[in-house]
């Protein structure tokens, strides 16, 4: 199956989700391939449609013929996929906000943004978490999208919006390691008013290391 190459963060965390490896995989193919619509899409209507055909393959009961890829199958076989489902459904849909705004009301699109695919991927990851891992998620968003916008007003926002969520977790993410990686280092930065950086830095190297060791 060929899917969007990983990240180097996340073939670190990666080699630290143990069983779940494979549901990892397949998440991150997932928000890597919206990233990519993103960003090559010169028009959002264009982009929206790349989109809806993810969203319909995931959603129908049934693996419908124009809705098959080598992707699309390996997600609806990923063990778990019916408590997932809602979960990369709503990855999709945060990726859309993103996609569709127009440049008002900033602090709602990220909400919208953040809950659908932090919260969609975290919660796909360990649907039995819930909303614990849900707001994780929305923490991580905030601070992955930081990291990789060029619009300095929206950096502004999302490291705002990040902060006040920040301060209202604890040190340790009570969550599968791969996901606690990620959500503690979203969390320290945000908390110091800083976004993801935009490539693995020595630092962001460490941090990583230290959660996945200690959990913290």
């Amino acid at each position: 199956m060929e899917t969007p190459e990983n990240t180097p963060v996340q073939r670190l965390v990666l080699s630290a989700a143990g069983r779940r490896a494979r549901r990892a995989e397949l998440l991150f193919a997932l928000d890597n391939e919206c990233a990519r619509i993103a960003r090559a899409a010169r028009e959002p209507m264009m982009a929206q449609i790349r989109l809806a055909w993810w969203r319909d393959g995931l959603a129908s009961a049934d693996a419908l013929p124009a809705h098959r890829s080598p992707m699309m199958d390996a997600l609806r076989a990923m063990e778990g996929f019916p408590a997932a489902r809602d979960g990369l459904i709503a990855l999709i849909d945060g990726w859309e906000e993103l996609i569709l705004w127009d440049g008002d009301e900033p602090d709602a699109m990220l909400r919208a943004y953040a809950s659908g695919r932090g919260g969609g991927l975290f919660g796909a990851f360990a649907p039995e978490r819930g909303e614990e891992a849900r707001r994780w998620g929305r923490l991580w968003a905030l601070w992955d999208l930081a990291g990789h916008l060029d619009d300095a007003e929206l950096v502004r926002a999302a490291i705002r919006q990040g902060g006040e969520l920040a301060r209202g977790l604890p040190a340790r993410p009570l969550l599968p390691r791969a996901l606690a990686m990620l959500g503690g280092a979203a969390r320290r930065d945000l908390a110091r008013g800083g976004a993801m950086p935009a490539a693995l830095t020595p630092g962001l190297y460490m941090r990583l290391l230290r959660l996945q060791i200690f959990g913290r």
